[in-house]
């Protein structure tokens, strides 16, 4: 590209601010020549022959154009003191819903934990009082267990006396059918034998316990027992009630009576 000529410049090829230069330029030039010449104000004009001047135009780098920077704003600190009393505002009622959130988490679980601590202790409430009810029925019957067999004891007993008396009248008869009475007895004389009997009913052995002071009488009361030998119903007695009355029999002889 060629350097821009003089007609250029003047009709407008060259861009505004090198035609501002440029006409600058020559602007001077012209009074630095009007100047140096030899001008004189009084002396008669004289021709002046135009001087050209070769003008060399210097391409100018354009500059770059200025970045605008951005105007900084006005801040109205009103505005900006509400502004940070709007965010300290907002953090706090952030905080308040965060605090009531966890009181309410708090607050939950401690009545979960409350409920399920009624509900242990409900439950214990009635595994005691179960286990209390249990333990009153199982003394109770337990009691009428005991009264039962109290009862049955003594009924048992009662037949067991009944049974007892009943053979024990046996026995005497049996015995007083076989004593003969000696001339020497007398009233009010008795005798205690001992006398061991088997289940059959019959007389194991026979003895004294305790005489009556008249030889005649204790040996006659003794030989009686001996002459019975066995005591055939003893057989139907149970063994229990033999084993208790009647295994080992105390007999108390007595001429008027015989006592057992």
């Amino acid at each position: 590209m060629g350097r821009p000529l003089i007609s250029d410049i003047l009709f407008g090829r060259v861009g505004s601010h090198v035609i501002a230069v440029v006409f600058s330029l020559l602007l001077h030039t012209g009074l630095v020549a009007f100047v140096t010449g030899n001008w004189v104000p009084d002396e008669p004009k004289k021709r002046v022959v135009p001087t050209y001047i070769n003008a060399t135009l210097l391409q100018l780098e354009a500059k770059p154009k200025p970045v605008k920077k951005p105007a900084k704003k006005v801040v109205d600190q009103a505005a900006k003191q509400r502004a940070e009393q709007k965010r300290k505002a907002e953090q706090k009622r952030k905080a308040e819903a965060e605090r009531k959130r966890r009181e309410q988490k708090l607050a939950e679980q401690r009545r979960k934990k409350e409920q399920a601590e009624r509900e242990r202790q409900e439950k214990l409430k009635r595994e005691r009082e179960a286990a209390r009810k249990a333990e009153q029925e199982r003394a109770r019957q337990q009691e009428f267990a005991r009264a039962l067999a109290v009862e049955d004891e003594l009924l048992q007993d009662e037949t067991d006396a009944q049974v007892a008396a009943a053979y024990s009248a046996y026995i005497r008869d049996r015995i007083a059918n076989n004593w003969s009475r000696p001339p020497s007895a007398r009233r009010g004389m008795q005798v205690e034998l001992f006398i061991q009997l088997l289940p059959n009913g019959q007389v194991s052995s026979v003895s004294i316990a305790k005489g009556s002071g008249n030889d005649a009488f204790d040996r006659s009361a003794e030989q009686a027992v001996r002459k019975v030998e066995r005591f055939e119903r003893l057989r139907e007695v149970p063994p229990d009630v033999f084993e208790r009355n009647f295994r080992r029999l105390r007999l108390v002889f007595s001429p008027d009576d015989l006592r057992l």
